[in-house]
């Protein structure tokens, strides 16, 4: 839809390097923006695909050590010692998990 904005504007004589320009810095401030957030998702989608570890589990990450509480799309929630643990789930895609038996 943007593309046949600007190819109008461009066919009806318009000078878009300003708008064309202006896009491209607010896609990529938009994406760096982003960036944690939507690798947050990608990951957590991929957990809860391939099932590394279910709810229940016992894992140990990041030196912290608990049972699996809930797996969202943003974060992962332990139960360690009673503490409330949530852990991105970007660290849980990227850093060694042990599941523990």
């Amino acid at each position: 839809m943007i593309f046949g904005f600007v190819t109008v504007l461009g066919t009806l004589g318009i000078n878009i390097s300003a708008l064309v320009a202006g896009l491209g810095l607010t896609g990529f401030a938009l994406g760096f923006a982003l960036k944690d957030t939507i690798s947050n998702l990608l990951s957590g989608a991929l957990i809860l695909l391939y099932r590394p570890f279910e709810r229940g589990s016992r894992i140990k990450i990041l030196g912290y050590e608990g049972v699996v509480v809930s797996i969202d799309l943003r974060y992962t929630e332990l139960d360690s010692e009673g503490d409330k643990v949530l852990i991105p789930n970007s660290k849980l895609f990227s850093d060694p998990v042990t599941v523990l038996r």
